[in-house]
């Protein structure tokens, strides 16, 4: 596992990220949209894999199979799974 960590994949964009991107950090209001974020100790700049790749996680963990996809065509990409199981990997080793 520490020598997958270590092969960082170059990264794809970089943007603000929540760095904890699970469900719960995510508020939503009444209407179904988004009212903000809680729990911003690890915000920084980074690929915004991080970010998506627990998303991912967390949606399936969160609300049942069948999320992840949804939430990238929302998020408007395509599935990175080189990304994806990197950044997945760094969770659980963190």
């Amino acid at each position: 596992a520490l020598d997958s960590a270590a092969a960082i994949p170059p990264a794809d964009q970089l943007v603000v990220c929540h760095g904890d991107a699970c469900a719960p950090n995510t508020l939503i209001g009444a209407g179904g949209r988004w009212s903000g974020h809680v729990d911003l100790g690890s915000l920084g700049i980074a690929d915004r894999w991080a970010d998506l790749a627990i998303a991912t996680w967390s949606a399936g963990w969160n609300y049942g199979p069948g999320w992840e996809g949804l939430l990238l065509d929302a998020y408007g990409v395509q599935p990175d799974p080189e990304r994806t199981r990197y950044y997945r990997l760094l969770w659980d080793l963190g």
